[in-house]
C-alpha cells in the first residue's frame, strides 16, 4: 500500500529496536481491515496518506497504536 505509512515513537534516550515478528505481522493485518479501503480512499482524494504511529514505552513494549490521516 503505497498510502500507508509507519511511525515508530520511543521516549528519548531509549534505544531503537527491530519490530518483533508479532509486530509486524499485527501491523500487516490492520493494513488488511475492512475500514482501511475507505480511509484509504478518502485521504487518496484529499492528496493525503494514512499514518499509522505506534509509540512504546522505554522498555520498548508497544503503548498504543494511533490512525490518522495526514495531508500533503
Amino acid at each position: 500500500m503505497q498510502s500507508v505509512v509507519f511511525k515508530f515513537r520511543r521516549p528519548s534516550g531509549s534505544r531503537q529496536q527491530e519490530s518483533s515478528a508479532a509486530m509486524t505481522e499485527a501491523l500487516r493485518r490492520l493494513c488488511e481491515a475492512a475500514e482501511m479501503p475507505s480511509l484509504l480512499a478518502q485521504t487518496r482524494k484529499s492528496g493525503g496518506e494514512v499514518a499509522i504511529e505506534i509509540f512504546h514505552t522505554r522498555q520498548g513494549q508497544p503503548l498504543l497504536i494511533h490512525i490518522k490521516k495526514e495531508t500533503a
